[in-house]
């Protein structure tokens, strides 16, 4: 009798046993099942918004490309053009006027050089054919060129070669933080530096402006400005910091591992 109730309660112990394993053995498959999927539609998320980004960047490279060659093909023609006819003028002049001559052919010519400069820098072919150091130093140099920036480029570092897209895409980088300077900070001084460090490819933007409040950003256009760079650089695998505070200027820097 005695035996049987042992071999019972045993029994009964062991079911109880199966069954509370069987549970957990049950609960502990469905929630990696749960985690996979999760994890599964986050990297699609991930790979739909890369693919996002690149199709934006990609159409906004190609407007850029249209509008640089428009200005190659038309308005530097035109105004070329223009400074033809203003050399056919004849050569006895009345001296008030020859110089008012000579004047607006300068002016037509830095014209011409300008938009040259503009067009190339518009054109993804500049980093290509220059490396993206020597296009930043060209950039640079158009805002010193105009008498208002003090600008300057640091390169440290033993010096690697880039992936050709992620140059583009920081040289893109470079040039919409230029732009930002330009339009919201005030800045006088502008600093680019690129630091090569065995593992790591850091880019760094600093000029001395107003800045702003981290907190708060001073304007939807200058958010809308730091969250494109910020995509650009997700995009190719970067990592995108900015820090800035009211009257101290504003640093933006873009770090790629180096594999």
């Amino acid at each position: 009798m005695n035996s049987d109730l042992t071999i019972a309660i045993v029994a009964a112990v062991l079911l109880l046993v199966m069954l509370i394993s069987f549970i957990f053995t049950f609960f502990i498959i469905n929630h990696r099942k749960k985690e996979k999927l999760i994890l599964e539609k986050n990297l699609l998320t991930i790979e739909y918004e890369q693919s996002l980004l690149q199709t934006q960047i990609e159409i906004q490279e190609q407007t850029l490309t249209t509008i640089s060659q428009e200005i190659h093909d038309n308005i530097g023609q035109v105004l070329s053009l223009a400074k033809l006819h203003l050399n056919t003028f004849p050569l006895d002049l009345d001296t008030a006027i020859q110089t008012k001559v000579d004047d607006t052919r300068q002016l037509v010519s830095k014209a011409i050089s300008d938009l040259r400069d503009l067009s190339r820098s518009m054109h993804g072919d500049k980093v290509n054919e220059l490396g993206l150091e020597q296009a930043i130093a060209s950039e640079l140099k158009i805002l010193q060129n105009t008498g208002q920036f003090q600008t300057n480029l640091l390169i440290t570092g033993s010096q690697f070669k880039l992936d050709p897209k992620k140059e583009m895409v920081l040289f893109r980088i470079v040039q919409e933080s230029l732009n930002n300077a330009i339009k919201h900070s005030g800045a006088k001084n502008i600093c680019v530096q690129l630091q090569y460090e065995p593992s790591i490819f850091r880019l760094n933007i600093i000029d001395n402006g107003v800045g702003f409040n981290m907190a708060g950003l001073q304007s939807i256009e200058t958010g809308i400005g730091l969250k494109s760079m910020d995509n650009r650089a997700t995009l190719i695998g970067g990592k995108f910091f900015v820090h800035s505070d009211a009257g101290a200027g504003t640093s933006i820097t873009i770090e790629i591992k180096n594999h």
